[in-house]
């Protein structure tokens, strides 16, 4: 079960980093390309640092399953935000 759960999570992660520059390039204007690469990159790593070391706590003081949970959701309602954000 556990080996699903990280083949699923490790999906998903791929397919959000290969999609990332092209919605990003999508949503920006061509002037304004570059710097919105390196605000993507700052907004990211500061992102990840702190959903791993929340993760990391929940896994740790409740339980991995919620902590797993707990990302999914989060994932989800990025994706939604995106959606959202698409179509206006």
């Amino acid at each position: 079960m556990l080996a699903a759960i990280f083949f699923v999570a490790g999906l998903c992660v791929t397919v959000e980093e290969a999609l990332e520059s092209t919605v990003t390039a999508e949503m920006v204007q061509t002037e304004t390309l570059v710097m919105s690469y390196g605000a993507l990159g700052t907004i990211n790593g500061t992102a990840k640092f702190v959903s791993s070391a929340t993760v990391g706590v929940v896994w740790t003081a409740v339980s991995p399953t919620l902590g797993f949970g707990l990302a999914a959701v989060l994932m989800a309602a990025g994706t939604l935000a995106l959606l959202r954000v698409g179509n206006e």
